[in-house]
């Protein structure tokens, strides 16, 4: 099989600049070995969240000041990337919230509020941990649903200076769910709640047990898959203004993101190839033409150009053995220690060396073996060395440079 790029791996970067490229009318191939971290995700998305240990601000003034070894020093106009980024997201259906020059904050499960970029229209977030104080709110909860740290998150938000109560509700249909503790997933509840009579159903359970005058009611992120449609109508039917909180993994949020960005890659004429890896590929005059998948190891995959999106150590976009650290499909140029020593440090919260190897690249974003670039063979997101994961700059990374390389892919 032909196509004019193939992208290795299909997570948010890969699924990015695929959507990219074949806006620019190309025949683009992803391949996607499994879940990527967006199921992981807490629907929001990152620039730069933090710098030196202290919150950031302004992302973008940041992104101006990172070191020349981080992936964002390659990028040349950010601020245009990111409007690009946000545009492509809201055409894909995923509606957002946020600025560029402005972080805002998002609530994580546990009640600590987050620096963000951008957050899906419906999760709750402030400007300010100041909007908090004197606030009544109530945080509900699905009786028997454990991934969302309901304690925690009350405390969290007393310390804040809100007033916190508590609620619990159920339905027929979610106790029947409760029965089989591998069902009470969020992912698995929102699948029983994708039908409206369900979701007015559990309104109606909500509202018997809400406390009168609250401000503003938190309900675990448990709705919509495939699209914001039941969030929103449970948002429409209640009596207080209600927000959502994202729950332990797996996160209903992130699967709707990579469900809606896989679907607009296929609706625009990409090919999605699910649950298979690429394992090895020929190169021929410093070229790479071929790549071949466990799966469709007597049929190879042709490109003009290929893109690597498959993640860092945790997604096996690099791996490491006792000989040392090494990127898997093609063994090209890394930065990185192969002494084993180098790789962590001694105190756990310390920056751990590991999380910053990565593969090579040039200006372009081009990759090399051997010391030798490859012309069309270009790396995106988590598999770029030099990030720093306390930096919180992960998501951006993903969509920036994915876009980025999208261009200069059309540009040839």
């Amino acid at each position: 099989m032909k196509f004019d790029t193939i992208i290795i791996g299909g997570g948010l970067s890969g699924l990015t600049c695929g959507i990219a490229l074949a806006k620019a009318g190309q025949n683009v191939a992803v391949v996607s070995a499994g879940q990527s971290n967006l199921h992981f995700s807490s629907g929001s998305l990152d620039l730069v969240g933090y710098k030196d240990g202290q919150e950031v601000k302004n992302p973008l003034e940041a992104i101006g000041q990172m070191p020349e070894t981080h992936p964002y020093h390659k990028i040349s106009n950010p601020d245009i990337l990111a409007n690009q980024a946000r545009k492509l997201l809201e055409e894909a259906g995923i509606k957002m919230e946020g600025d560029n020059h402005q972080n805002h904050y998002r609530l994580s499960p546990v009640g600590k509020l987050i620096p963000a970029w951008l957050t899906m229209d419906g999760l709750f977030t402030v400007n300010s941990a100041e909007e908090l104080k004197g606030k009544h709110i109530c945080i509900g909860n699905i009786t028997g649903f454990l991934d969302f740290p309901v304690p925690y998150l009350a405390d969290a938000l007393r310390e804040y200076g809100a007033e916190v109560e508590l609620c619990t509700a159920t339905t027929p249909l979610l106790e029947h769910a409760r029965q089989s503790p591998s069902e009470m997933r969020a992912t698995n509840i929102a699948n029983y709640l994708a039908d409206d009579e369900n979701v007015q159903e559990v309104a109606g359970a909500l509202k018997k047990v809400l406390p009168a005058n609250i401000d503003l009611l938190l309900l675990p992120a448990v709705l919509g898959i495939a699209n914001d449609h039941a969030a929103t109508l449970l948002q429409k039917v209640m009596p207080a203004e209600t927000k959502f909180v994202a729950t332990m993994p797996p996160s209903v949020p992130g699967t709707r993101m990579q469900t809606l960005l896989r679907q607009y890659l296929q609706k625009l004429g990409g090919t999605f190839i699910p649950n298979d890896t690429v394992i090895k590929g020929d190169i021929e005059n410093g070229k790479v033409v071929r790549v071949y998948t466990e799966n469709l190891v007597e049929m190879p995959l042709e490109a003009n150009n290929f893109v690597l999106a498959g993640g860092s150590f945790l997604d096996g976009g690099m791996a490491s053995n006792y000989d040392g650290i090494f990127e898997p499909i093609f063994h090209l140029d890394v930065d990185g220690s192969n002494k084993r020593t180098d790789w962590t440090a001694d105190k756990v919260f310390d920056q751990q060396p590991y999380q910053s190897y990565g593969v090579k690249t040039d200006s372009l974003f081009l990759v090399s073996k051997d010391s030798n670039v490859l012309n069309n063979v270009y790396a995106i997101g988590a598999i770029l060395s030099g990030n720093d994961p306390r930096m919180a700059t992960s998501t951006g990374i993903d969509l920036l440079t994915a876009l980025s390389v999208a261009s200069s892919i059309t540009n040839k």
